[in-house]
């Protein structure tokens, strides 16, 4: 359906946009299709009935039309802004279980399946794990004239992992016109010894933190050990809540307020692909946080979006759930929550 640039809209997710090819745990793999966090954490704020501004950068050959389903959703992509240049807008995972993942080789990842290398992954080198330094450009940087008008006037926006650079204005810049309520999910490139000067600011006007575990710990080497210690050194840079998502998929909860704290689990699910289960986790967390401002409730029902999620390949499938079935599992997983 057609969307008013005029309208205002209740969320924003800004994010990268991917052209994703993957080797799942099972079944066959998906070649070129639509991927990036932006995508999954848009799929999963859909999941429960919302709708968003989309704020990403794409390369001038993206296939654009993937986007369609997210505008028929009543899903904004003004803020789907186009370089002047081509870029290489390819990942590549292959999974070969549910903790390891291959990032590049594609063709011997194929070959390790017995599967052809298709012509989409011939030339691909991985890209830099370090995107995010401060002292090379990078056009995926997203900046404060690259938010429409009309997305300064939403309640709540999520900011999937992009780089630093991004990462440092977009909190402020959003929360300069009605955003009350700003999540972010930490990119991995500064979570690390390194940056820690940079975290205070980051932070700052945070609602919440999303972070793995792995990459904590990499920011707190020498510092702390203990996971609650660490989330509590973040709350008091500004954050309410601090998220961490464990190896197994469930989450730590810190409440930097009543510093009470939750493990809340994973669904226990068939898990085809992993991939963008996290970013998911977020759009369903985002939007029912900010109808419940209950962060448990929250969170149980991101660990649900996340759980659909990994039972299929790409950002739609979520969408095609079983009417009633995400309120069955919200309540198989209340019971399991705990107060540590």
């Amino acid at each position: 359906m057609p969307v008013d640039p005029d309208r205002i809209l209740d969320f924003v997710i800004a994010g990268r946009l991917q052209r994703d090819t993957i080797l799942p745990l099972k079944g066959s793999p998906s070649i070129d299709i639509l991927g990036g966090g932006l995508a999954y954490a848009s799929a999963g704020l859909a999941f429960w009935g919302g709708q968003a501004g989309m704020l990403s950068k794409i390369s001038p050959d993206f296939p654009i039309q993937w986007l369609e389903p997210m505008r028929e959703a009543g899903f904004s992509l003004e803020g789907i802004r186009t370089f002047h240049e081509s870029i290489d807008m390819r990942w590549f995972v292959a999974y070969s279980d549910l903790h390891t993942a291959f990032y590049d080789s594609p063709i011997t990842q194929f070959a390790n399946r017995g599967l052809s290398v298709p012509k989409e992954m011939l030339n691909f080198g991985r890209k830099s794990a370090l995107e995010d330094d401060l002292n090379r450009y990078d056009p995926k940087s997203i900046g404060i004239s690259d938010i429409p008008g009309n997305y300064l006037e939403t309640h709540a926006a999520h900011i999937c992992p992009i780089n630093l650079v991004s990462h440092q204005v977009l909190p402020n810049a959003l929360k300069r016109g009605s955003v009350q309520t700003v999540t972010m999910s930490a990119y991995p490139g500064y979570m690390d010894p390194t940056y820690w000067e940079f975290i205070p600011a980051l932070v700052s006007d945070l609602t919440a933190l999303m972070v793995e575990e792995t990459d904590l710990r990499r920011l707190f080497q020498g510092r702390s050990i203990d996971l609650w210690e660490m989330a509590g050194a973040i709350c008091k840079y500004g954050p309410e809540f601090v998220l961490i998502r464990m190896k197994d998929g469930g989450q730590y909860l810190f409440d930097g307020v009543s510093l009470k704290k939750w493990a809340i689990p994973m669904y226990s699910c068939n898990v085809i692909d992993p991939t963008g289960a996290a970013d998911a986790f977020a759009g369903g967390f985002l939007i029912n946080y900010r109808q419940t401002y209950d962060p448990v409730y929250a969170t149980l029902c991101g660990n649900v979006t996340a759980s659909f999620v990994m039972e299929g390949s790409g950002p739609y499938y979520v969408l095609g759930a079983m009417p009633g079935l995400k309120e069955a599992r919200l309540e198989a997983l209340k019971s399991l929550v705990t107060q540590m």
